[in-house]
């Protein structure tokens, strides 16, 4: 070790007591004069570097918004906690380099900072809901049936956009409502204890704020900061336990983005816990009192070089907005370069992708997937799908056989819902392709559905799975309501108000595969590239 350094570690964690001058200059000596010059210069270069890095990420996060992985954060959500915590890292820098008025400071305390850690726990609670959320859907919409004779079951699609609209609503109350609080406490505590005054926190004049943290000037409005200090460790860490329980399809995903922060949270309160109890004017002050004893050089050093722990939270920030506003779009970037590498493979083509999707044990991994990055309907809608194609081929045949034997009436009698759960329980027992034969096991091969034409009435034996399909995924308001263009949900509406035909879902199928295919098949390569290889031959 250089005598450098062993001079800075000397320096930091003398323990020696001080002597009551070097306590009075202590507490009576700011940041903002020429003994603290050198380190001021540092947090500049560190505010001028933040500030270009922040600023681009921002502009590039806002670009990319129509991407896949942004989307996936909730661009909205995701874009209002980075330009919060952009400011809160900014009004932490400027008392570094010049006097502020005490309002500054209790403004980025009390208001600023409760905005963004109530947004980072929104995104948090966001995840746990969408990820369990995903995973009820799959369940209810395997254990209900399409078929809807029976009215008398409630339909699940009352229920999920009752449950998806509460989700918004509970992350707005969850940020604008302690906001609030704390906003109506400020100004209550500002009146009520006549906060305007020299000695205490005047609003317009410029001061040290190293020097008012010093002297516990204004400390009366800073209990709204302990208050929810309190409240939000407690949240934070049932956060980050119930996080631990998510499964994301990436090591640097969603999961480790809310994870990671909550768990440098937990340990920045640990410190600051310490800071508040060891390293305090008022630490000192009742040291002083029960002992009869100065405090210790290195207490008094910590508290300087942390600015009584605020230093460390705003480097907490940074890694927050870090995590949530650049670390997508470093995973953008590989991602796209992943994609390129992968474009001569011919696994990477679209034909080679329907090959997937028409082999049930790579459907079910693209399904696991797919509750990981909170696009399950997607899956859901494709292998409902086919099981529409089933059934319209299967109708065909049934008819072909009927008109055979010469009596076409003869198809009412065939039971279309048993076959309906039987693909159920069994997707892999038929294939929407080849002609029609039955054998002994009860597996079919259906008719080429190129033979089908998409212009045909739906057969009002069908016609139920056809409506209910249109309830499951197209309507708004359905529990697994697929991302389509507003002209495809235009023309499927219209379809169901005049004369469904077979075809009706065909471009939404189109679209929901061309999402898939740039989603969540990327992902499936990268984890089972060779799996994929060995199961399709």
């Amino acid at each position: 070790m250089s005598d450098s350094d062993s001079s800075f570690f000397d320096y930091i964690f003398n323990f020696t007591r001080v002597t009551k001058e070097e306590f009075d200059e202590y507490l009576n000596s700011g940041f903002i004069n020429d003994k603290f010059k050198t380190e001021r210069l540092v947090y500049f270069i560190i505010f001028i570097i933040f500030n270009i890095f922040a600023l681009v990420s921002l502009v590039l996060f806002h670009n990319l918004r129509n991407s896949y992985i942004i989307r996936q954060r909730n661009y909205r959500l995701t874009f209002a906690f980075g330009i919060f915590t952009y400011i809160s890292v900014i009004f932490s820098f400027i008392p570094q380099f010049m006097k502020v008025p005490c309002t500054i400071s209790v403004f980025s305390a009390n208001i600023l900072n409760t905005v963004v850690n109530f947004l980072f726990l929104s995104r948090g609670l966001r995840v746990i809901l969408f990820y369990h959320f995903n995973i009820f859907k799959v369940n209810t919409i395997k254990q209900r049936r399409l078929e809807g004779e029976n009215r008398d079951i409630i339909e699940p699609n009352c229920f999920f956009p009752k449950i998806t609209r509460k989700i918004n609503i509970i992350i707005a109350a969850f940020v604008i409502t302690p906001t609030a609080i704390a906003v109506l406490a400020v100004i209550i505590i500002y009146i009520v204890e006549d906060m305007n005054q020299p000695e205490k926190c005047p609003m317009f004049i410029p001061e040290d704020a190293m020097l008012n943290l010093k002297k516990n000037k204004g400390k009366e409005l800073y209990s709204i900061v302990v208050i929810y200090g309190v409240l939000y460790s407690i949240l934070n860490f049932v956060s980050a336990v119930l996080l631990l329980y998510v499964k994301d399809t990436s090591k640097y995903g969603l999961k480790f983005e809310c994870l990671s922060v909550s768990i440098m949270i937990l340990v920045f309160n640990f410190l600051n816990i310490f800071l508040q109890n060891r390293c305090s004017t008022e630490s000192f002050y009742n040291e002083i009192i029960k002992t009869n004893r100065l405090p210790r050089r290195g207490y008094m050093t910590i508290f300087e070089k942390t600015k009584g722990g605020k230093i460390l939270y705003t480097f907490v920030t940074i890694y927050m907005f870090f995590t949530s506003i650049s670390l997508p779009i470093i995973r953008y970037a590989l991602a796209k370069h992943k994609r390129d590498d992968y474009s001569d493979d011919p696994l990477s083509s679209i034909n080679y992708f329907y090959r997937v999707l028409n082999t049930s044990s790579l459907v079910a991994e693209l399904r696991e997937i797919a509750i990981k990055e909170f696009s399950v309907e997607n899956v859901l809608f494709w292998e409902n799908y086919q099981l529409l194609r089933k059934m319209i081929s299967r109708y065909q045949i049934e008819y072909n056989k009927a008109k055979e034997m010469g009596d076409e009436k003869i198809i009412s009698q065939y039971d279309f819902e048993n076959f309906f759960q039987q693909q159920q329980q069994h997707p892999s027992l038929s294939t929407v392709s080849g002609s029609e034969t039955g054998n002994e096991n009860g597996t079919y091969s259906l008719v080429e559905e190129s033979s089908l034409d998409p212009r045909t009435p739906v057969p009002k034996e069908i016609l139920p799975y056809y409506n209910s399909f249109y309830f499951m995924f197209i309507d708004f308001n359905g529990p697994a309501v697929v991302n389509l263009l507003g002209e495809t949900v235009k023309h499927i509406v219209n379809e169901m108000c005049s004369t469904p035909t077979i075809g009706m879902y065909d471009a939404a199928k189109n679209e929901v595969v061309d999402m898939m295919f740039s989603s969540i098949y990327p992902i499936l390569i990268e984890k089972n590239k060779n799996h994929i290889s060995e199961t399709l031959g």
